[in-house]
């Protein structure tokens, strides 16, 4: 005999389903796709408390992590403020505090991907590197 587990196989979105009539009680719906928000907004919720983890968006929205960061991109290149953070995933600004501080965060990571090419851009020689220059 097969023991059923009571445990609903779709409990976090009935979460999220929770989270989206909250959405929706608060103007910003889902459903309205004359707003201007691109497709991957409209999933996301207001406030870093809210956020979605890429594997959220996957699910919800059947595309690969790939193409789901893609069309962020693209949403954010259109002054959509998607935010993010690597504790609660993707959300929209719930305070300019919050946008304040995703702003700082690309900011730094794009000055240590600037240091990190400068750094390979003036280092000419590998370490163990065998010249071929005669002297």
């Amino acid at each position: 005999m097969i023991k059923k587990s009571k445990t609903r196989w779709d409990a976090a979105t009935s979460k999220r389903a929770k989270r989206r009539e909250k959405h929706r009680a608060g103007g910003n719906s889902y459903d309205n796709f004359t707003t201007g928000q691109g497709k991957i907004s409209r999933y996301l919720l207001e406030g870093q408390e809210n956020g979605l983890h890429l594997s959220d968006l996957v699910r919800l929205t059947g595309w690969t992590e790939r193409e789901v960061r893609h069309r962020i991109h693209l949403e954010r290149r259109q002054h959509i403020p998607i935010l993010s953070n690597n504790k609660d995933g993707y959300f929209l600004p719930g305070s300019p505090q919050e946008r304040a501080a995703c702003v700082r965060s690309m900011r730094h990571r794009a000055g240590e991907i600037l240091a990190a090419a400068r750094a390979i851009e003036g280092h000419t020689e590998i370490e163990g590197q065998v010249s071929m220059v005669r002297q």
